[in-house]
């Protein structure tokens, strides 16, 4: 239940919506009686950007009026000449007092009314990749018809322009603790000191509010099923080394346990480049696990609860990257999840033995594997991965700073630290 706008409180507005996480935030300040506006480019078959499919209780299609659609899509080229591409949504936030701009939007920063605050409310790549320097000619490299290679590079060097433009903008940052990616790390530290007004607030949380209450216990069988959610990065990110999702190595490991365990199903996405589909494709194939493979396409995330009440473990990335929304919907639903827990990172957060299997490697995921034979193991862990995920990783903690924080920032004031003081 949504509460009426209050008289008296700033209209809020959120732009871009990497895997439709903004929406999380907005259906807060909604129940909080503020007047929010939320926008929504993405094509109806684009389920991921969506926020119908995500939050369904909350949100129906056709959209109430609070939600202003413009279905153009996104690409290089729209991205490059954002502010005409998605000029509906600038005009749309002509009247709000704040605007939170995630992904490509932080483009669209410097276009709104000089009197908004703007808060940069990053996915990761949206800062680490695309107000990176370095990124153009990595990305131009990649384009597979090398004479368009100049145009490319042209493009992402006029996006780049535009995101970081947006992002000096920004008078608020939300931003992932430091550590995870050293890249956006320095990124932030150059921003601030261009403007030590700017704050910075860290992020690090799920909306579970869609899952509802926990699903079903573990299912009383063999190990069997094994769920592998985890987009597609077999190949480190042209732009940054910290993309890289380690999805080769979690196949090469499930091909080997396959030989202990004929029996096991494997339900993989097909999420990602399509070379690296292929070349996950290749590797099945020459591990002899075509038969025990199952294939998914994207799809709304009640379904995917649904894979995940009955999967009997559960895998988020193993390699340079993060745990991130899939592994966290694993443990809320009480399945052990196998992932590089980042413990160099999250131990100050988490403390130094969260119910994490942690593995970067083909032996180490072998060896998580193997100790989720035993049903009491999976049962337990799984007790403790569903208490730990509602008590540390639930969104209301970072809303109630990002809207302290935003509130302050718009009346010239802070709530927070300088960046400085909280070791990035």
């Amino acid at each position: 239940m949504t509460t009426p706008p209050t008289t008296g409180l700033p209209k809020i507005g959120f732009i871009g919506s990497m895997n439709a996480m903004p929406m999380a935030y907005a259906l807060k300040f909604r129940r909080d009686g503020f007047d929010v506006r939320y926008a929504v480019e993405a094509p109806r078959d684009v389920v991921l950007m969506r926020p119908e499919h995500q939050y369904a209780k909350e949100v129906s299609y056709p959209y109430p009026e609070w939600i202003v659609e413009d279905p153009v899509g996104a690409s290089l080229v729209k991205h490059a000449f954002a502010p005409r591409v998605y000029g509906t949504f600038v005009k749309a936030m002509a009247d709000r007092d704040i605007v939170f701009l995630n992904d490509w939007a932080l483009a669209l920063a410097p276009h709104l009314p000089r009197s908004t605050c703007c808060v940069a409310l990053s996915s990761g790549s949206d800062i680490d990749v695309y107000c990176n320097p370095a990124t153009p000619w990595a990305l131009a490299l990649q384009t597979r018809r090398k004479w368009l290679m100049p145009v490319r590079w042209l493009l992402e060097h006029v996006r780049l322009y535009r995101q970081r433009c947006g992002l000096h903008r920004c008078q608020l940052i939300c931003y992932f603790p430091p550590g995870l990616n050293p890249v956006g790390d320095r990124l932030l530290r150059e921003t601030v000191a261009r403007n030590p007004a700017v704050g910075v607030v860290h992020r690090y949380d799920v909306n579970f509010a869609a899952a509802g209450v926990r699903r079903q216990p573990q299912p009383q069988r063999r190990l069997t099923k094994i769920l592998v959610p985890v987009r597609f990065n077999t190949d480190p990110h042209p732009a940054s080394r910290f993309e890289y999702k380690g999805n080769d190595l979690i196949i090469e490991a499930l091909g080997r346990y396959s030989k202990r365990n004929p029996g096991i199903e494997v339900h993989l996405f097909e999420k990602g480049p399509e070379a690296d589909l292929a070349r996950a494709r290749q590797q099945i194939e020459a591990l002899g696990m075509r038969d025990q493979v199952v294939w998914h396409r994207e799809m709304p995330l009640q379904s995917l609860l649904d894979l995940y009440a009955d999967c009997d473990l559960c895998f988020d990335q193993v390699g340079t990257h993060f745990m991130g929304a899939i592994g966290c919907y694993a443990l809320y639903t009480g399945r052990p999840l196998i992932t590089n827990a980042r413990l160099d990172v999250f131990g100050a957060l988490w403390g130094n033995d969260p119910p994490l299997l942690h593995a970067d490697s083909v032996d180490s995921i072998l060896a998580q594997v193997e100790k989720c034979e035993s049903q009491e193991f999976r049962n337990t862990l799984g007790e403790r991965a569903h208490r730990f995920a509602a008590e540390m990783l639930d969104t209301e903690r970072v809303y109630a700073d990002l809207r302290k924080a935003a509130l302050a920032a718009r009346s010239g004031t802070s709530a927070v630290a300088p960046l400085s003081m909280r070791g990035a």
